[in-house]
């Protein structure tokens, strides 16, 4: 009676460990994954913020006048003279 009693208890005692260091590791990784996300999050929240910078510089560089003043100043371009424009028509 008494050896089941052992038993019994050291049996109570396995399976209260396991529970225990599963627990532990459950925890464990449910912190991590947490910090993953959080830095996951923060990426997103630069890429979105990249992304509209992108945007802004896009519509800046493509803009009409900017580019007619860069054919003007840096590259000498001018408009053509009445004379010197030929229309063709169907």
């Amino acid at each position: 009676m008494r050896l089941k009693n052992i038993i019994f208890t050291l049996a109570l005692l396995t399976i209260t460990l396991v529970i225990i260091v599963n627990y532990i590791y459950l925890q464990h990784k449910t912190r991590k994954q947490f910090v993953e996300l959080q830095a996951s999050i923060e990426q997103e929240h630069n890429l979105n913020a990249d992304w509209g910078r992108l945007q802004l510089e896009h519509s800046t560089l493509v803009n009409n006048s900017r580019i007619e003043t860069i054919a003007k100043i840096q590259l000498g371009m001018k408009l053509p003279e009445d004379e010197h424009i030929i229309s063709i028509t169907r």
